[in-house]
């Protein structure tokens, strides 16, 4: 029974984004085409979707909710990235290559003990959340939200703090995210708590980590030095960064599992890395193909932040909007902006969609 939920566990929280991060990364240059752009876009893609098919069921499906979400999204899923594995098998015929690593500069065996260090800390982290998990007031509402979905088959229809039914929670109901690790619980057979506070972390921890080591690529191209230490020095920040109960390490290492976290650890820095790709500093000849694949994935990022929050689709629009107008004035060209405005659409569609249900 525990082997199959480990297997289960593995096929949902890393082969299937995995493969699904095998289409958009079709569409990068094959410098980028790497696992941790493939894992990062993966996730990208996997809440994206989540989020456009829970959302109608939410708002839709009164009873039997979550089972209906957990069967369409379930073969949504899977079919996708079976679809991203088929295409990349049949495009490398044709000389469509993935990528391990293209750096030719060998790291010395001092960059080499930094980044064991990195990896010892983040371990140590790991260790930690697992074995000291701690608890959060938010947990009486936001995991209980996804424990009503496993044991009542509903979708933010039950007040949590009453345990009565109510109207759709308009607040909370376009956020998902607990509803996905219900699903992740629902398809292993593990109780919805111990997937949020046992098992998440040991998927949103490393991907944080690698949002920031894809950062620290572009921003120390010419040093690649310097890029261990700076993944030593996030790593230091991460754990003695708990000076307040608002900043981003404390919601990473204390509350790992919650959509916040999400939004302020993952997807907000998301959007630096993907303009740092399209903003290379690197003097180099971009087709425009590859160029529209970063917009295409900005676009699914815009709808893949309102899993995490409400508020961070909106703070990922400003942001983005804010970067475009930045690198329009670095560019002289006005067609960044344009670009940016579709690549806001799905944050419209979301706003407007809470607005609809909020009145």
């Amino acid at each position: 029974m525990i082997v199959l939920q480990i297997i289960s566990l593995i096929f949902w929280l890393f082969a299937v984004p995995f493969a699904m991060g095998l289409l958009p990364v079709s569409l990068l240059p094959e410098k980028d085409r790497t696992p941790g752009c493939i894992f990062l876009s993966g996730y990208l893609v996997l809440f994206a979707l989540f989020e456009l098919i829970g959302i109608p069921v939410a708002i839709l499906k009164v009873y039997n909710g979550f089972s209906t979400l957990c069967i369409i999204f379930a073969i949504a899923a899977v079919l996708l990235g079976a679809f991203g594995v088929f295409y990349t098998l049949s495009m490398r015929k044709k000389g469509y290559n993935l990528s391990i690593n293209l750096d030719r500069k060998a790291w010395t065996w001092e960059d080499k003990i930094y980044m064991l260090l990195f990896l010892l800390l983040v371990g140590f982290q790991l260790y930690m959340s697992f074995t000291r998990a701690s608890f959060d007031g938010d947990d009486s509402y936001y995991n209980v939200q996804g424990l009503i979905a496993q044991q009542i088959d509903t979708l933010y229809r039950i007040n949590p703090n009453t345990g009565i039914s109510a109207p759709l929670d308009a607040r909370h109901a376009l956020a998902l995210f607990p509803i996905w690790e219900a699903f992740v619980g629902k398809m292993s057979g593990i109780h919805m708590t111990i997937v949020a506070h046992s098992i998440v972390p040991f998927v949103l921890l490393p991907l944080t980590y690698l949002v920031y080591y894809k950062i620290g690529q572009r921003l120390f191209r010419e040093k690649r030095d310097r890029l261990p230490v700076f993944m030593v020095l996030m790593a230091l920040f991460q754990m003695f960064g708990n000076v307040s109960i608002y900043t981003n390490e404390t919601f990473l290492l204390t509350r790992t599992w919650q959509g916040k976290s999400v939004a302020g650890n993952f997807i907000l820095p998301a959007v630096f890395w993907i303009f740092f790709c399209l903003f290379d500093k690197e003097k180099e000849k971009r087709e425009k193909r590859e160029q529209t694949g970063y917009w295409l994935l900005l676009a699914v990022l815009n709808l893949a932040a309102g899993v995490s929050s409400s508020l961070a689709v909106m703070l990922c629009a400003l942001l983005v909007a804010g970067l475009a107008f930045l690198f329009m004035i670095k560019e002289k060209s006005f067609g960044v902006l344009v670009k940016a405005g579709f690549a806001c659409i799905p944050a419209a569609m979301y706003v407007l969609t809470y607005l609809l249900i909020g009145r």
